[in-house]
């Protein structure tokens, strides 16, 4: 009995240690102004058109990350989202209503969206889905994208450097 007692105590302190290891674990910093690489990226697809006497947009060529603790924001252009680690939406109108969590997978930080626009040639709402997936490789950023829509599954990598 006493035996049993002494193993499960080993048992649990092994699990505690493992488990305040992994608590430990700290993440890389994704912080900083970061620049298109055209020739490591994906060709970018064109900007939507404009709408009405509105300026041709310019593409965006820079995105810059602030990275803390408990929250990431990510500005491409004029926009600037601020994602919360702690599974809260965060929630922007992009030709539709956007609705987008971040997580850690490992090193890689994982925005996941889902966009809902209304059709009026089909008279609903369409739906799209999302995966940016952003990953370190030394002064380099990589930006994997997923998007997944009722017409197709499109995928686009784009490489950023510091």
């Amino acid at each position: 009995m006493r035996r049993r007692l002494m193993s499960a105590v080993w048992a649990t302190i092994a699990a505690l240690c493992v488990i305040t290891a992994a608590a430990a674990q700290t993440h890389p910093d994704f912080s900083g102004t970061w620049t298109i690489d055209a020739a490591k990226s994906d060709p970018q697809p064109p900007p939507p058109a404009p709408r009405g006497r509105a300026a041709a947009p310019t593409p965006v060529n820079q995105i810059v990350i602030r990275q803390a603790a408990d929250d990431v924001s990510i500005a491409r252009g004029p926009r600037i989202l601020t994602y919360h680690f702690d599974g809260t939406e965060t929630f922007h109108f992009d030709a539709g209503e956007v609705r987008s969590t971040v997580a850690w997978d490992g090193d890689k930080l994982v925005v996941s969206w889902k966009k809902e626009v209304f059709s009026p040639t089909d008279g609903n709402y369409v739906t799209t889905t999302g995966k940016d997936v952003y990953s370190l490789s030394g002064n380099q950023l990589a930006v994997d994208s997923t998007t997944v829509s009722p017409k197709a599954t499109t995928r686009l990598k784009t490489v950023f450097n510091r």
